[in-house]
């Protein structure tokens, strides 16, 4: 900031200068007013400046000469912008003294002062010409005093970016001439954006400020700070003591200087002291009373403080020491407390500058119940020289951390731009013994913006960090080495290793553009072993609607490769990883990413932009996936009505594609699979969906909507499909066989899996051909029916016998779909022996059926058989299948078929009494029915004598005799 104040006071002064000799001018005109315009053009010819004065001059020649101004403005170099203004002035000189080319003035007063000073990016500023030196102006000065009030300073400066505004100056001295001290009394406003400044400031001594003859005089200096700075806060700065120094002399004296600081660091009460009693550098003699520095801070309970003594000096600029620099620190942060002291002999030479600290041993001791013994031990030793001339520090140290050996070399090459190289060496670190076992903080939101790593810029440093062994919480690292550089442009840690647990780590990192910072990567990784790092309750919290927050990475600018020879995760294994990772603030790019995940090659490139409310997008290839390996039991089959959660797809934005080469999943098997997904706004669509499987091909599309209530609509065709292996992999049913074509058109809605089956609406359709029926024989029980048919017997139900199949050449059928049954009218099978019709209703969300199949008898079967069956042409043989999925019944009507028989073909054969006999039969008077076949009457019983006959065999029954007379007209 004492740069700007001089600029401020080099420019203000100029202004005044010009003042000045323009006053001289007036003086020496009688009516000054008749040539102003002479005066103007005499500025404007002599600094290519515009001077405007408004009002009239009024002067005074006894018993000096001055001048009374109003308001005055001045332009800035060659333009009409304005450098500067006053409201008003007064200046009066000594005449006699301007006969010997000295001006004496008398008190300037200068009122409302404004000025924009400026320094370029070139490091010139825009009030260079008014101190401009010129061979006619060997004038000495004497002025008796300065006065100005409400002034007003803009500053800007380009080379820093920066802007200042300086206001309410108010500024009074006292005599004012070359080469000499200068009572100052000033108070001024100072106000800036970056750093952000607002103070008041105020500056009253005896100064003197002799470039020439390199002497700075501070006597009776009084400096109050008031305000804010950065981020600190209810600043209060105070200064005092007096001050001389000759440095190219070595000569120095501080007497009665104190400083003391407070403020208030977001939300920590700072505060610094400095009390200097006395201190003086002479020819001959250094000496001084002991200097003291103090530091405390202050938040809640928290504190720390630190004192630093520097014992009286004593000896002569070529060698003085002192008898000792000592410190001790304190401080508590919770249950922890620590405290240390430190010590160290002190010797210096002015001349060459050189100063040592030979041995600067401390300890500290932190006692904390979270640390493994209830305290921790630290002690040091260092060896620190400094060569100011040659701007160099060199520092050897030794610490024991307890039980940890440290050891190292630091040396630093210049204090503008300091190059550092060091060299640390740790035998072993435990940080749960120095850290403890403090729960974790929750973490706050990473802020959206990247770091300012600016200051790296000034950093240039080189050096090497070797630790044995390193155990942080349950992280156990070994063989830890590293390179590390800084050039200003980039920070390099290069080569990187570290054995971390059972992982080998080696590759380099980096940051680069320290504006923007660019994290670079290029690691290496053996094996992983991620079991060890997850918990065994990961990924058991609920999942929220609310989409992922990554704002963070609006503040990630990184670019890198990481690969990784094995990774193990459950029971899964990967190997061959490979990563390459971009990351510009405004998307998130993985590409390539690979790898060999049990049995599959994966190849894809992933993106997230759009950080806010995050847009995924992917393109993965894989040449087989066994998704079925992935799915635990209770996945795979859940029990009971399985609530759907589509949370994730409220808030899911994504946009690719997936290309699997050989996909099994829920134990169905696919090749080519090629599924494209689109995914914004609570919708979710997956178009192409299409596949090769089971010797035939699919293609269709899926729709979630999960806005509300879910809503799925499912688009379908397969064609050339083997429908017999595909029901047998998806739900384990062998109940059909067939080759075709299948079309499904559906939408459901609901928030479970069970209200998905019962809401199902749309339709289906299939056309197969060459196929079977299976559990069910209808050519065989056609076959079979002389044996079949019982007219003595009711129907009865036949579960399904897998091993008998009723073949068909083609078989078409479509469903409509309401509220999750599918109805059917239109069945249409051919086989060999018979035409098949039905309708019937199969309810989806019970697992049920309910379907009546009318198989009809054709003369299309030949060979063994075939001609016997001509009686039954043109037969029905109703099939009614019933039962839940897994347990089909069928039932053939038998008794139905023996009606149809005996109504419509066997009554042709038969006359009189016995037609009639069968008619009663099938009318249900079995009796009527038995007195007709056995002639119309009964046997009469047998006479007397015929009973002493020879005895004959015992007569057949009246049902055996039926059944005979049956046969014989059926011809059985």
């Amino acid at each position: 900031m004492n740069k700007y104040l001089k600029y401020s006071l080099f420019g203000v002064g100029g202004f005044v200068l010009l003042l000045a000799a323009i006053i001289a001018i007036i003086a020496a005109t009688f009516n000054p007013n008749d040539y102003k315009t002479q005066i103007v053009q005499f500025v404007l010819e002599k600094k290519q400046r515009t001077l405007t004065i408004e009002g009239d001059i009024k002067l005074a020649f006894w018993p000096k000469l001055g001048a009374d101004l109003g308001k005055v403005s001045l332009s800035e170099f060659k333009g009409d912008k304005e450098f500067a203004a006053i409201n008003g002035a007064k200046v009066f000189l000594s005449i006699l003294p301007l006969l010997k080319k000295e001006l004496v003035i008398d008190t300037i007063r200068i009122d409302g002062v404004r000025a924009n000073i400026v320094r370029y990016k070139d490091g010139s500023t825009n009030f260079d010409d008014l101190l401009s030196k010129e061979e006619s102006q060997d004038v000495k000065f004497d002025i008796d005093g300065i006065i100005i009030s409400n002034a007003a300073v803009n500053l800007t400066d380009e080379v820093g970016q920066r802007h200042f505004t300086l206001d309410k100056i108010n500024l009074k001295t006292g005599h004012v001439a070359k080469g000499e001290p200068i009572d100052l009394d000033t108070q001024l406003h100072i106000v800036s954006a970056s750093p952000r400044l607002d103070a008041n400031l105020q500056l009253k001594g005896n100064l003197l400020a002799d470039a020439e003859n390199k002497r700075y005089l501070a006597k009776g200096l009084e400096v109050a700070l008031n305000g804010a700075v950065d981020s600190l806060s209810k600043l209060d700065v105070k200064i005092s003591g007096n001050v001389e120094a000759r440095p190219e002399a070595n000569e120095f004296l501080v007497e009665g200087f104190k400083l003391s600081a407070k403020g208030d660091l977001q939300g920590q009460q700072l505060d610094v002291s400095l009390d200097a009693p006395k201190l003086t550098a002479q020819k001959n003699q250094v000496s001084s009373q002991q200097v003291k520095l103090n530091f405390n801070r202050v938040q809640g309970d928290d504190t720390f403080s630190a004192k630093l003594a520097i014992a009286d000096l004593q000896g002569s600029p070529q060698a003085f020491k002192s008898s000792g620099i000592s410190g001790e620190i304190a401080g508590k942060q919770g249950a922890r407390t620590l405290a240390g002291k430190f010590s160290s002999p002190f010797t210096g030479n002015l001349e060459t500058r050189v100063f040592d600290l030979p041995k600067l041993v401390g300890n500290v001791d932190i006692k904390d119940p979270a640390l493994p013994n209830g305290a921790a031990k630290a002690s040091f030793n260092l060896n620190t020289h400094v060569d100011a001339k040659q701007e160099k520090v060199a520092v050897n140290l030794y610490a024991k951390v307890d039980g940890s050996n440290l050891k190292g070399d630091v040396a630093l090459a210049g204090f503008k731009q300091s190059s550092v190289k060091f060299n640390l060496t740790a035998d072993k670190l435990d940080l749960n013994k120095l850290l403890g076992t403090h729960k974790a903080q929750p973490k706050k939101a990473a802020a959206a913006k990247p770091a300012n790593l600016s200051a790296l810029k000034t950093v240039l440093a080189q050096g090497t960090i070797n630790i044995g062994s390193l155990l942080y919480d349950k992280y156990q690292v070994s063989n830890l080495a590293a390179i590390i550089k800084a050039d200003g442009n980039a920070f390099t840690v290069s080569p990187f290793s570290a054995k971390v647990d059972d992982s080998q780590i080696k590759g380099s990192l980096g940051i680069r553009n320290f504006d923007r910072p660019l994290y670079v990567f290029d690691l290496d990784i053996d094996r992983i072993n991620a079991d060890r790092y997850v918990s065994s309750n990961a990924g058991s919290k609920p999942a929220d609607n609310k989409a992922a927050d990554l704002s963070a990475l609006k503040a990630l600018n990184a670019s890198g490769s990481l690969r990784i020879g094995s990774l193990k995760y459950g029971k899964t294994q990967s190997s061959n990883i490979r990563i390459d990772v971009k990351a510009d603030g405004q998307k998130l790019e993985a590409n390539p990413f690979s790898a060999h995940v049990d049995d599959s090659n994966i190849n894809a490139s992933l993106a997230v932009s759009r950080f806010d409310a995050p847009l995924y997008s992917f393109n993965v290839n894989i040449d087989k996936l066994d998704a079925d390996r992935y799915l635990t039991k209770s996945e795979a089959k859940a029990s009971g009505d399985t609530p759907l959660d589509l949370s994730a797809v409220k808030t899911l934005n994504a946009t690719g594609e997936a290309k699997l080469g050989w996909l099994k999943l829920a134990n169905v098997k696919t090749s080519n699979v090629h599924i494209g997904l689109k995914a914004a706004g609570g919708q979710v669509t997956a178009s192409p969906f299409a596949a090769d499987l089971y010797q035939g091909n699919m293609a269709g599309s899926l729709h979630v909507d999960a806005r509300s209530t879910p809503v799925i609509t499912f688009k379908q065709e397969m064609h050339g499909v083997a429908v017999g292996p595909l029901l047998v992999d998806a739900i384990n049913n062998n109940m059909l066989d067939g080759k075709g074509t299948v079309k499904v058109d559906i939408t459901t809605q609901g928030n479970s899996v069970n209200t998905l089956k019962k809401t199902l609406n749309g339709s289906a359709a299939l056309n197969l051909a060459d196929g079977a029926i299976k559990g069910v024989d209808i050519a065989g029980s056609i076959r079979n029916l002389k044996s079949k048919i019982n007219i003595l017997k009711p129907q009865s139900n036949v579960g399904a016998d897998q091993r008998q199949r009723t073949e068909f050449s083609e078989m078409t059928a479509s469903f409509k779909i309401s509220n999750g049954i599918a109805h059917n009218d239109d069945l249409n099978m051919k086989a060999p022996l018979f035409r098949i019709t039905g309708s019937g209703d199969i309810d989806i969300g019970r697992e049920s059926v309910n379907y009546l199949a009318k198989p009809t008898v054709v003369k299309t079967l030949k060979g063994q058989g075939g001609a016997e069956l001509d009686a039954l042409n043109g037969l029905t043989l109703p099939l009614k299948i019933t039962g839940t999925f897994s347990a089909p019944k069928y039932n053939l009507d038998l008794a139905g078929v023996s009606a149809a028989l005996a109504k419509s073909q066997l009554l042709e054969k038969i006359g009189g009494e016995k037609g009639a006999a069968v008619q009663k039969l099938l009318g249900g008077d079995k009796a009527g029915a038995l007195e007709g076949l056995l002639g119309g009457k009964k046997a009469p019983a047998p006479a007397g004598d015929a009973a002493q006959a020879a005895p004959q065999s015992a007569p057949a029954s009246l049902e055996d005799q039926a059944k005979k007379k049956l046969n014989k007209l059926l011809g059985f």
